[in-house]
């Protein structure tokens, strides 16, 4: 069984169609990797690194989302919840 937030995520990113529901820091990795407006910043640092390594077990799943939150304000991306 795959272990999910608590709470999903809800983003608009701009290069991709609908809606991203994030629930998983493997999610949020790889939308930070792939497909995020910018490719730099603390805030952006600082989430892909704690999304993958909680994605490893060696970092705790929500303070992951706290820090996926906060690269969604650096980078000015509209969060629907």
């Amino acid at each position: 069984m795959i272990e999910t937030w608590n709470e999903c995520v809800i983003i608009q990113l701009p290069d991709l169609d609908g809606v991203q529901m994030v629930w998983t820091p493997a999610r949020a990795a790889t939308l930070l990797n792939d497909s995020w407006p910018v490719d730099y910043g603390v805030a952006f640092t600082d989430a892909l690194n704690k999304c993958t390594d909680a994605m490893l077990g060696t970092y705790p799943w929500e303070q992951a989302r706290e820090a996926f939150v906060e690269a969604i304000a650096e980078a000015k991306i509209t969060k629907l919840h």
